[in-house]
């Protein structure tokens, strides 16, 4: 709850968004909740985002939580490297909730570290009074591998980090979603217009009922005649 809101800070310091709108998602009243924003990128494509301002929503409301994962095109974590307490709670208790929300699919998932360290570990083997007072390198890359994601350390929440670095991976990943749903709803409409494919009326030709009955009158004709002759 500490930390600066990483994507509100990148909506609204991100050249490609416009007409940013934030709500409250629906949920049990005294609960934390999802806040929603939604807002316009790359000029007309509508952006939605559910920001879970705290992991003991995932406790309250596990439906609208596993529902929301399983939806995303992006995941974007985050953690503070100073709060090795909530970094350890999330790799035990959330990481697998979230790894059975995905379900296996293929989301790009964002890892990002915030914030610089204030008491920076010793690596040295004998000593062990400061190991916990923060989250190393190391850690938040091991975290990154279970989830197959990308990692990412933001020292401060400036034009830099926010913008370059944060918004260069999460514009990135945009792009390709885009481009995956583009290609997807391309296959699909092809695919419905060959099954749709209307068939072109079997008429007959103007008069070829009477043609046919002259025919067969002429061969009528021809046979009695020979007959008789």
């Amino acid at each position: 709850n500490q930390q600066p809101n990483l994507i509100w800070s990148y909506l609204g310091r991100s050249a490609l968004i416009s007409q940013i709108d934030s709500s409250l998602s629906a949920s049990h009243v005294g609960n934390p909740v999802f806040t929603e924003y939604q807002a316009c990128v790359f000029g007309n494509v509508r952006l939605v985002v559910h920001d879970c301002p705290v992991w003991d929503i995932f406790d309250s409301d596990w439906y609208t939580s596993c529902r929301l994962i399983g939806g995303a095109d992006i995941i974007v974590i985050k953690y503070s490297v100073n709060d090795k307490t909530s970094f350890q709670e999330l790799k035990d208790s959330y990481l697998p909730m979230v790894k059975k929300a995905l379900n296996h699919c293929s989301v790009p998932v964002i890892i990002s570290a915030i914030g610089a360290r204030k008491n920076v570990p010793c690596t040295c083997p004998l000593c062990t009074s400061d190991r916990r007072s923060c989250v190393t390198t190391s850690e938040g890359v091991q975290l990154a591998k279970e989830l197959g994601a990308t990692y990412l350390e933001l020292h401060t929440l400036n034009d830099f980090y926010i913008q370059k670095y944060f918004g260069g991976v999460l514009e990135y990943f945009m792009i390709q979603s885009l481009n995956q749903k583009s290609s997807e709803k391309m296959k699909k409409r092809k695919k419905t217009q060959k099954c749709r494919r209307v068939q072109p009326p079997q008429l007959e030709q103007p008069g070829s009922k009477w043609r046919d009955y002259k025919r067969r009158l002429l061969e009528y004709e021809l046979l009695i005649y020979s007959i008789i002759k």
